[in-house]
């Protein structure tokens, strides 16, 4: 070979070499750099790809009734998950289709057939809510760290339809979605946890690595509410709705001494614990949402208005013959001619009433039906409640305006308002909040609305038109009063066939404790009248509930 083609052989072999050391050079050079330079960052993408945060549920908080008995409450439920891609990969796969198979009583071939569409993934939710006993066995077998359980809350409601309009409920991912579980809702979903996982090149998790924060328990929440009591006045409503063929109704028991509402309740109503029945309308709490014209019933709370304007005494009376406003006539379905101020009452005197209303200054009487509650929202902070209607240009009020006030038109009210107003009288002319939250006695502010002389002189008169206007009422050995209600339903012109039955009572009158407000909307049948439809539902509440709290008759 000639020197000339060894020194060229030579020259390529040097150039070869020269290049395979720059490579590796570089190649050195690169694992170097990222080795100890980029570390951090290389990790820090790798994590980006396998590594995700993720909240942890916090448990929703309790509502308890006002003696610690649950309303609502969040249970554990297990879900069953599986790790479709390594149960696959077993040798004992069939074994374990079996045992699963076993456990949640479900064919083989369905349990093959939903694993295999998921053979890539690492997480398959196989059954979403376990039974105790199959928890059980899931527990007790050796499975590997392919099946495992996982823990979740499910809202539970002990009392079903009896207490469904107060508590509302919660949607698919623990969020209050009516009633106190919506009014309630900042407070007890508490604060969610946060934990880092591992996942798989799916973005499933595979397992937890650390938990960053712990989720924090919501707040429980007592309520006002005696759940016994709820029981009774749900009981009584129902069967007054289904004995007058009644298209629905609602109930409001509050201590008048506190303000707390000891129950609520309204028909139709829903089960809780059934999802499908979950419409929005079936769950409204009418006591509190829905507003009516009040009828005869709002005619105590004008009598008291004259007396405390002192535009007339008890003893007065008044002329309750027919007289016009205009072109229109008010009367009587017969004429009562002169009344005494509590005979107005007993007789539920349209005439007489508005003759009182007519000699109060518009504006004072508009003041006093405002402290007492009406055309503002209470305070209990419920979602969805009505201020009612009262108009607040007093100055331009007319006669004819005034004259249907005084009994209960022209005035839309809510039950809880109405059970309210009675309570400030029962309670010595003191207003105090209306409340769904159980309180202490001691740390209650009220406002004085009437005088105590002229809170008693309206209890007397409305333990006589109980006694003579509402037999039907009567809680045997008790003192009470109240007034009823027959209000026609705003339409045009109002519907003749179509009648609200309204009672609200107090009792006992020796020491009142509880205002209750019945309403039965349009009874279908032979009875409407308020003391007959709605009086009854009184008197069975009122004579459980008043046994119930150890309140000793009148005639011992």
């Amino acid at each position: 070979m000639k020197s000339t083609e060894k020194g060229l052989i030579r020259s390529r072999f040097i150039f070869l070499l020269a290049l395979i050391s720059i490579m590796l050079l570089g190649l050195f050079a690169r694992s170097f750099y990222l080795q100890y330079l980029e570390s951090d960052f290389l990790n820090t993408e790798g994590d980006k790809k396998h590594i995700k945060y993720k909240n942890i549920p916090a448990n929703r908080g309790s509502i308890y009734d006002r003696n610690g008995i649950p309303l609502a409450v969040s249970i554990p439920v297990y879900r069953l998950i599986v790790d479709p891609k390594t149960m696959l990969a077993k040798e004992n796969y069939i074994e374990l289709l079996n045992s699963l198979s076993k456990i949640i009583s479900k064919p083989v071939s369905e349990i093959d057939t939903e694993i295999k569409k998921r053979s890539a993934k690492r997480y398959y939710v196989l059954k979403r809510e376990l039974r105790k006993s199959e928890v059980e066995i899931v527990r007790q077998d050796s499975f590997g760290n392919y099946i495992w359980l996982e823990t979740f809350y499910k809202r539970f409601y002990p009392n079903g339809e009896t207490s469904a309009h107060l508590l509302g409920f919660t949607d698919s991912e623990g969020k209050g979605q009516e009633g106190l579980e919506y009014a309630l809702n900042k407070g007890l979903s508490g604060k969610s946890g946060l934990k880092k996982t591992l996942t798989d090149v799916h973005q499933n998790s595979i397992a937890d690595i650390e938990i960053i924060n712990d989720a924090v328990i919501g707040e429980d929440f007592y309520s006002s509410i005696d759940i016994k009591i709820q029981h009774f006045a749900h009981q009584a409503l129902k069967s007054a709705i289904e004995k007058n063929n009644a298209k629905g109704g609602s109930v409001v028991v509050m201590d008048v001494t506190t303000g707390e509402i000891l129950a609520i309740s309204n028909q139709p109503a829903g089960d809780l614990s059934l999802s499908v029945n979950r419409v929005p309308k079936i769950y409204k709490n009418k006591a509190i949402t829905d507003k009516f014209e009040p009828g005869s019933t709002f005619k105590t709370l004008t009598m008291a208005a004259a007396l405390k304007y002192q535009t007339f005494q008890p003893e007065d009376t008044i002329d309750t013959s027919a007289y016009k406003i205009g072109a229109r006539t008010i009367q009587d379905p017969r004429n009562h001619g002169v009344l005494s101020m509590e005979e107005v009452l007993i007789k539920s005197s349209n005439a007489g009433i508005s003759k009182i209303a007519l000699e109060i200054e518009p504006c004072s009487l508009y003041s006093f039906f405002n402290s007492l509650g009406f055309g503002q929202v209470t305070s209990t902070g419920f979602p969805g409640e009505a201020s009612g209607t009262l108009d607040y240009q007093c100055s331009r009020w007319r006669d004819g305006m005034i004259a249907s006030l005084s009994y209960g038109y022209n005035v839309d009210v809510s039950l809880i308002q109405l059970a309210g107003a009675y309570a400030a009288i029962a309670n010595g002319g003191i207003k105090l909040p209306i409340t769904l939250k159980k309180i202490e006695p001691e740390t209650i502010d009220g406002v004085r609305v009437l005088s105590e002389e002229t809170s008693k002189d309206i209890m007397s008169m409305l333990e006589k038109v109980a006694v003579r206007g509402a037999p039907r009422a009567k809680i045997n050995g008790y003192r009470i009063g109240g007034k009823t209600g027959t209000a026609q339903i705003a339409a045009a012109n109002y519907a003749s066939d179509r009648h609200n039955a309204l009672f609200v009572g107090l009792a006992p009158l020796t020491e009142p404790r509880l205002s209750i407000a019945v309403i039965v909307n349009e009874p279908g049948g032979k009875e409407y009248y308020g003391g007959q439809v709605a009086g009854p539902v009184f008197s069975e509440i009122g004579s459980h509930t008043l046994r119930l709290l150890g309140i000793a008759p009148d005639d011992k």
